[in-house]
This record gives C-alpha cells, sequence and structure tokens, in this order.
C-alpha cells in the first residue's frame, strides 16, 4: 500500500523538474539573442561637428583684374595678378594730354599739359585683409608741361618786380616749360583695396597715397621781340640783348626753380575701381 500511494508523488516531482529545465533552456536561448544584439556594431554614421572652410587658390598668374584710377597721375588704366598669397604684381600706365589755351593778364597762351608714365608695382598685404604696402619703379615717358603766349599790346610781364611793356611794333613773344629729365623713379606708396580679393569678390575700390622719387624737374621761360620800360614806348629794346631785361629775366627763373624744387618728390594719390575675372 506504500508504494501504491507514493507514485503519484514522484510523477508530479518528474513534472515540476521537466518544466523547471524547460524554463530554464527558455530563459537560456533569451538570453544569448540578447547578447548577441547588444554587441551589435554601431553603424550610424557621425556627422561632422563644423563645416570646412574653401580654400582658393591663388597660384602666380592664375588671376587677371583690370581696373582705372583717377589722381595726381591723371587718369590711369590698371593691370593686376596675385603673385602669392599676400603679393600682387600690378602694372598701370597713364595717357592723359590736356590743352591749355586762355588769356591771362593781357597775355594770351596756348599750351599743353601731358601725363605718359607706365609704373610697375609689387603689393604686399602685411595682415592679409585689404591695407597694403606697396614699392616699384615708374618710367616717365613725357610727364611736362610747355605753353607759349603773345604779350598783347599795352600789356606787360612783371620779372622779379619789374613791369616790361610789350612794344605795339614788335610784341613780346613768351614760351615757359615744366619737365621731368629723370626717365625712371622708384615709388613707394600704401593705401586699401585689394585688386584681386581673396575672399572670392570681384570688385575691389582702391585707395592708395606715396610718392614718386623723380628728381627736381627742370623748367625754362624764354622771351623774344621788344620790351619797353614804360607806357610812352619810349625807352625800349630788344629783349634778347636789353641787359636789364635778362637780368631779371634770370632773377625770375631762379623764383620758380627754387618753388619747384618740392616737386623732386613727386606726390601720388589714387583712387578707382577694379574688377577681377
Amino acid at each position: 500500500m506504500n508504494f501504491i500511494a507514493s507514485r503519484p508523488g514522484k510523477s508530479r516531482l518528474v513534472r515540476v523538474l521537466a518544466m523547471t529545465l524547460l524554463l530554464s533552456a527558455l530563459a537560456l536561448q533569451s538570453g544569448f539573442a540578447t547578447g548577441a544584439v547588444s554587441i551589435a556594431p554601431e553603424t550610424t554614421a557621425v556627422t561632422p561637428s563644423h563645416k570646412v572652410k574653401s580654400f582658393h587658390s591663388y597660384k602666380p598668374f592664375s588671376k587677371l583684374a583690370i581696373g582705372t584710377n583717377f589722381g595726381t597721375l591723371g587718369p590711369t588704366l590698371e593691370l593686376a595678378t596675385p603673385l602669392t598669397r599676400r603679393t600682387n604684381l600690378r602694372v598701370d600706365g597713364s595717357f592723359f594730354d590736356y590743352g591749355l589755351s586762355g588769356t591771362q593778364n593781357g597775355v594770351n597762351y596756348n599750351g599743353t599739359l601731358n601725363m605718359r608714365d607706365a609704373r610697375v608695382s609689387l603689393d604686399f598685404f602685411p595682415f592679409g585683409g585689404s591695407f597694403r604696402i606697396s614699392g616699384g619703379i615708374a618710367a616717365y615717358n613725357k610727364l611736362d608741361l610747355g605753353a607759349s603766349g603773345v604779350v598783347s599790346t599795352g600789356n606787360s610781364v612783371s620779372l622779379d618786380d619789374t613791369d616790361y611793356y610789350s612794344d605795339p611794333s614788335n610784341p613780346m613773344h613768351g614760351a615757359a616749360s615744366f619737365a621731368y629729365g629723370r626717365k625712371f623713379a622708384p615709388t613707394v606708396t600704401m593705401g586699401w583695396g585689394n585688386a584681386i580679393p581673396r575672399t572670392g569678390h570681384h570688385l575691389s575700390f582702391p585707395f592708395e597715397f606715396g610718392a614718386a622719387f623723380t628728381g627736381t624737374p627742370t623748367v625754362n621761360l624764354n622771351f623774344v621781340g621788344s620790351a619797353c620800360t614804360d607806357t610812352t614806348y619810349t625807352s625800349c629794346g630788344d629783349v634778347t640783348t636789353f641787359s636789364d631785361f635778362q637780368t631779371d629775366l634770370a632773377a625770375q627763373l631762379k623764383k620758380i626753380v627754387n618753388d619747384v624744387a618740392p616737386l623732386r618728390v613727386y606726390p601720388i594719390l589714387n583712387m578707382g575701381v577694379d574688377y577681377r575675372f
């Protein structure tokens, strides 16, 4: 009877053990699956936190700009190209002729102002911006002023504070000239504006000031005809042999030379517009 009564208990024990093993197997399988997911490699791409700035390449002679300037050198055409990141090569030229005519203090005059030159400059941008320091050489092919005139009857010219009246029978004619004899002159300027903007822009508006070391200009002043010392035209003489006239003419010319002596350093002041291709 004891044997028969114990069989149901053993049966329940077997079922409990079998169920425990099944649940353990399921839990172990679930654990493997979970671990497989947790060690899967990360496939999401990392987005950079900043943008990479674009870099404009400025190799020697890789770009070209043209422009025009206005200033003490007259209207000027300009070409520029980069040499390095902070230097440009610039060539400009002026081809300006201006006619002069009129009447001043009874003298009818005609003349021409010639401003023709070519300049080569190296522009250096020390801070990488628009401020520049430039050095170069200017070739002054023709930078001069010439004029001639007639002293009409009844009018006079003043030479070293002495008045000489034009002889009605042989009126005085005068000629004057102002010219730079040096063909080449070093230049130094500074200013703002880069004809080849490193920002990628196309337009720039340059401004520069400085000087060209041209040397002292040559001045000439000559007269022909007859001059008189009074309005009655009684004390007259040919100006080429009139000693008082020649003495006063030489003194007046000396004053003019002294007045223009500071122009041995010719001022440069230019402003304009450039376009980069």
